[in-house]
This record gives structure tokens, sequence and C-alpha cells, in this order.
């Protein structure tokens, strides 16, 4: 016997077995990874950004003093 239920806000169908209990299966939420992205999304676009801009500025002085160097 099938029955419609809401299990983890998402309606789902799920097998009830004879003594009303509920069907076996895990309990653990899924795409806990996709969760925490879309929540801290902005957050890791900065920190992303900030580093791109770091890493540029950190190549332009190893130039500088490279060139700088062979004078």
């Amino acid at each position: 016997m099938k029955e419609k239920g809401i299990i983890n806000q998402r309606y789902t169908f799920y097998t009830v077995l004879p003594t009303r209990g509920w069907a076996p299966g895990r309990c653990r939420r899924k795409g806990t990874m996709r969760r925490l992205v879309e929540r801290y999304q902005k957050e890791i676009d900065a920190v992303l950004a900030a580093t791109a801009i770091g890493v540029m500025f950190l190549m332009g002085i190893w130039g500088f003093l490279s060139q700088l160097a062979e004078f």
C-alpha cells in the first residue's frame, strides 16, 4: 500500500508496513554540501574574488622584483 506523506518538506510516496509503521529508510538528509553552498554563496564569491586579486597582486610584485634584480 502506498500513501502520500511529507518527508523533509517534500511530498513523497512511502510504503506503509502492515503494522502502520514507517518504511525502513535512511533518515540522513541529502545535499548538505549543496545547502551550505546555496546559503553562503555571496561569502564564497567574495573570498574567491579577494583571493584572485591577492594572487594577481603578489604575482605583480614578484615580476617587478625579478625585473629589478636583473639590473
